[in-house]
C-alpha cells in the first residue's frame, strides 16, 4: 500500500496533535508530551522511529486510545512509515 505523506498527516492530525503539537488543544496538556511534536510532515518524520513503537507496534499512543484511532488507521501509518525507509 502506498500512503502519502498527505494522508499521514491527516491521520496524525485527527489523533495525535490534541497532544503533540506546539500548542496542544488537550488541556491536560499545557506542553507536548516529552517535548514530542507532531504537527508537520517534517516533525512526523523526524520522530518516525518512535511513532512506529509508539503508535503502530505496541498500539500504546494516543495514551488510553483518547482520540479513537483505529486499525485501519494504524495501518496506513505503519504503511506510511515502512515506506520512508524506501525514500
Amino acid at each position: 500500500m502506498t500512503v502519502s505523506d498527505e494522508q499521514a498527516i491527516a491521520i496524525v492530525e485527527r489523533r495525535c496533535t490534541t497532544c503533540h503539537s506546539e500548542h496542544p488543544s488537550n488541556p491536560s496538556f499545557p506542553e507536548p508530551p516529552n517535548g514530542v511534536k507532531l504537527d508537520s510532515v517534517e516533525r512526523l518524520k523526524a520522530m518516525s522511529d518512535r511513532v512506529q513503537v509508539r503508535a503502530v507496534d505496541t498500539e500504546t499512543m494516543p495514551l488510553g486510545n483518547l482520540t479513537g484511532m483505529t486499525d485501519a488507521e494504524r495501518d496506513t501509518l505503519g504503511a506510511w512509515l515502512a515506506g520512508l525507509a524506501k525514500r
